[in-house]
């Protein structure tokens, strides 16, 4: 077949929007807008709540978070760097 099977993807696993995980190909505006990396983002989603404690963001405003707190420390700093700074294409 030339150009793939339609409804593949090129590992060949079958893209189905009615299943759970789903994303299009383009990336979602919403992650465009948050500058929200899409294959952080997929790796994050599910344990989310594991990963950070009291609040979600970027490291500037989890920063800004533990000081508005007078805390030190703050769980999930790591996942934010990783969910929120995008890698240059």
């Amino acid at each position: 077949m030339e150009g793939g099977c339609p409804g593949r993807a090129p590992t060949g696993r079958v893209i189905r929007e009615d299943k759970r995980g789903y994303i299009p190909g383009e990336t979602p505006k919403i992650l465009e807008r948050l500058n929200i990396d899409p294959e952080q983002f997929i790796a994050t989603a599910a344990r989310m709540l594991d990963l950070f404690s009291t609040a979600i963001g970027t490291p500037e405003h989890l920063t800004a978070h533990c000081v508005a707190r007078n805390v030190a420390f703050l769980r999930g700093m790591g996942a934010a760097r990783a969910l929120f700074e995008r890698k240059a294409a």
